[in-house]
């Protein structure tokens, strides 16, 4: 059930005259069911929206954008002049007057289904995973949206949006986790949660959940979440003087007062079992990993974001360095710090579709679980195979693949998408055949076949120089320029048993089955992660 309400506020008066008006609704849920198994018949999820809808000529959503908070926050809070007033605004980098802005309040927060509602602690206990499933939900089912331009979010919902990129892996162009880690909680980071929920929880006020009084514990609460987030440089620069320290200190206590002891528990709890870092290689949209030197969630001498990026096929992390406009933890939500970032991620992940021939000379950028290769390709070695390696790379055949025809001192070959019905939609778009202008030399690349007239998708790559090929009509379209150890140590182990046979008709069963199959049969065969153009 969906339920709008025009946002006509006096605090956003001036915001509407950049971009539409923000619009408030909610969206419920039936009979949903958490981790645990636990059930709540009715779900309410609130949310903000910013925008128009628009979608492509296949009528696909191409302009939606999901933002999500952080622990205690709502979606609500994104639309401040430091965020919204810098990222929202015409000719911005999230210009409302262009995209569709989605703005949840999650799970436990904000005008969503929470447990100081009337459950109190026989609330349902949330994780991290139900509130991504309940957003995906609202974005899906309660907004219509079947895709997101780019998801994102801070703190919390920096977390959400690594389980957002490998749960729903295809739902995304682009992925933006500000303030983040992609590992289980542990440490410091644990240790201040746990003081945050025993500090409640071990307050006799508190009474089970059941309290009619405020809960003291909720300012040694209010204390350990203080130094969890704050910034020395930026609270000393802000409370120069004593008698400013002891201003900031009774404000932080003050703070208290407006919060809901049922629910700050169940917030902190909901990070208990968050780990994305198993499933970091089925990520498959560009992500870009953005943290502040000055965070002391996540400080940078623990190394763990330049160790876990190597793992997201497309990934990259930014490390911001102290400054002026830096806040630490904090700084997830001052764009006007890692804007540019944003528009280079945009740039990078821009859908494309292949509209005429391909360049002249292109890169392409082949990520593997052995590692990275490029491939150099050139339109003027064989025009029709290196315009179909174009479309099929700007198609995103390739990503989710194996290289299922490794032969040493031969080939290694690959080219049919792990997805049964994607390869059988191209399995028979043939293209005419090139001349042969280049010698199948060691590092070079073309397309397999049956035979005069027959190639499709199905490429190899040359581990040694094979010129008997050149007098059987394999036109190189290019060779890996970088990389070539890569291609040399991908897994060779089955030889021609787990993909061969082309030209025999032997390969029904890869086409059929797809990844599935082959990672039954053939576990070690090496992953092709991601092809893209550079």
């Amino acid at each position: 059930m969906l339920r709008f309400a025009a946002l006509l506020g006096l605090g956003f008066a001036c915001l509407a005259q950049t971009y539409p008006t923000p619009a408030e609704g909610d969206y419920t849920v039936h009979d949903f069911v958490f981790k645990t198994g636990e059930k709540l018949a009715d779900l309410r999820l609130h949310y903000t929206t910013i925008g128009t809808l628009s979608r492509d000529a296949s009528g696909r959503v191409n302009n939606a954008v999901l933002i999500m908070h952080g622990t205690g926050g709502s979606g609500r809070g994104f639309l401040s002049a430091q965020f919204a007033g810098v990222l929202f605004g015409k000719d911005q980098p999230l210009d409302a007057n262009r995209h569709f802005i989605i703005l949840p309040d999650a799970i436990g927060h904000g005008k969503s289904s929470k447990p100081s509602d009337r459950l109190h602690q026989e609330f349902p206990h949330y994780d991290y995973d139900d509130m991504v499933h309940a957003q995906y939900l609202l974005v899906r089912d309660g907004l219509h949206v079947d895709h997101l331009r780019l998801v994102m979010g801070t703190s919390m919902g920096a977390m959400h949006t690594w389980v957002w990129g490998e749960t729903y892996p295809d739902f995304m162009d682009a992925l933006m986790p500000l303030a983040s880690a992609p590992v289980e909680i542990a440490g410091r980071n644990r240790i201040l949660r746990d003081m945050i929920i025993d500090s409640i929880r071990s307050d006799p006020d508190f009474n089970n959940g059941e309290y009619t009084k405020p809960v003291r514990g909720l300012i040694a609460a209010e204390y350990a979440l203080y130094f969890m987030t704050s910034s020395p440089l930026q609270q000393h620069k802000s409370a120069p003087t004593r008698s400013a320290a002891d201003d900031a200190f009774r404000a932080i206590k003050a703070r208290a007062a407006s919060l809901d002891a049922n629910d700050m528990v169940y917030q902190f709890d909901s990070s208990r079992d968050y780990n994305p870092q198993p499933k970091l290689g089925e990520i498959k949209a560009p992500l870009y990993a953005i943290n502040s030197a000055d965070d002391q969630v996540n400080p940078p001498e623990l190394g763990i974001l330049e160790r876990e990026i190597k793992n997201v096929p497309r990934g990259r992390f930014i490390l911001l360095p102290i400054s002026d406009e830096t806040r630490g933890h904090g700084t997830h939500s001052r764009p006007v710090v890692w804007q540019k970032y944003l528009l280079e991620l945009l740039k990078e992940s821009e859908p494309h579709t292949a509209q005429g021939p391909a360049p002249e000379e292109f890169q392409v950028r082949i990520a593997t679980t052995k590692g990275e290769f490029a491939l150099e390709i050139h339109r003027g070695w064989a025009p029709r195979g290196a315009d179909r390696f174009w479309e099929l790379v700007l198609a995103r055949y390739f990503d989710d693949s194996r290289f299922f025809r490794v032969v040493p001192n031969y080939i290694a070959q690959f080219g049919i998408a792990g997805d049964p019905a994607v390869a059988e939609e191209w399995r028979e778009r043939t293209i005419a055949d090139d001349a042969v202008r280049q010698g199948n030399t060691r590092g070079t690349i073309g397309y397999a076949m049956t035979g005069p007239g027959k190639r499709t998708t199905q490429l190899y790559i040359n581990l040694v120089d094979n010129r008997q090929l050149d007098a059987q009509g394999f036109a190189p379209i290019g060779r890996v320029s970088s990389g070539m150890e890569v291609v040399d140590s991908l897994y060779s182990g089955y030889g021609e048993n787990s993909g061969g046979g082309m030209r025999a008709g032997r390969q029904a069963a890869l086409f059929e089955g797809g990844n599935k199959w082959l990672d039954a049969q053939y576990p070690k065969l090496d992953k092709l992660l991601a092809a893209t153009v550079r």
